[in-house]
């Protein structure tokens, strides 16, 4: 079986791509807190970036750009509680699991329950069809990323779903849905999966 890696479209993995290190990347730029208010935000709201709003509704939290941004961006890392995974008690946010594959077979997988112990980037509610997918998943040696793979305007949600390697790592299936979901390479040519 042929891996093509999600950053460049290249028959390799990710943790072998030389072109992640010349991605452009939005990080979570981490406060300090200064104060008694500060403290007492989550670690979400302190590792936002300035280009993105976050949204809440009752038990619902969604991430949209104050500016467009595009296809390549590679957002992360995603950084929480992250606990082995026979650790688990409840079920993943959003039924979205996040796990981290390890060479000695003590995966881990993420604790999204509490806000003060996860930045944004493990907010980034799951896409419910291959059509909202703007984000994917994947993992680069111990850490784990969601690349940008078609531009998110300053209109749209952030949604995510898992790249296609990962997402067979785990039992999951490719989009939401079912439905193909078609990438462009750097040649401009349609990768579907």
């Amino acid at each position: 079986m042929t891996t093509i890696c999600i950053i460049c479209f290249n028959n390799h993995a990710e943790d072998d791509c030389p072109d992640f290190v010349s991605s452009s990347k939005m990080n979570g730029i981490e406060k300090k807190p200064s104060s008694t208010l500060t403290r007492n935000l989550s670690k979400v709201l302190l590792s936002l970036p300035t280009q993105i709003q976050m949204h809440r509704c009752d038990d619902t939290i969604t991430f949209s750009p104050t500016i467009r941004i595009l296809k390549t961006t590679i957002i992360g890392p995603f950084e929480g509680r992250f606990i082995p995974e026979d650790k688990l008690t409840t079920s993943p946010r959003n039924g979205f699991l996040v796990k981290i594959f390890r060479e000695n077979g003590n995966n881990l997988v993420l604790d999204a329950q509490d806000e003060r112990k996860n930045n944004w980037c493990c907010l980034i509610p799951p896409a419910r069809t291959s059509q909202e997918i703007n984000c994917l998943l994947f993992q680069r040696k111990c850490k784990l990323y969601a690349k940008v793979v078609r531009t998110i305007l300053a209109t749209e949600s952030l949604s995510i779903w898992y790249a296609s390697n990962y997402a067979k790592a785990i039992g999951m299936p490719e989009t939401p849905d079912g439905s193909p979901l078609a990438l462009y390479g750097k040649t401009g040519r349609m990768i579907f999966r």
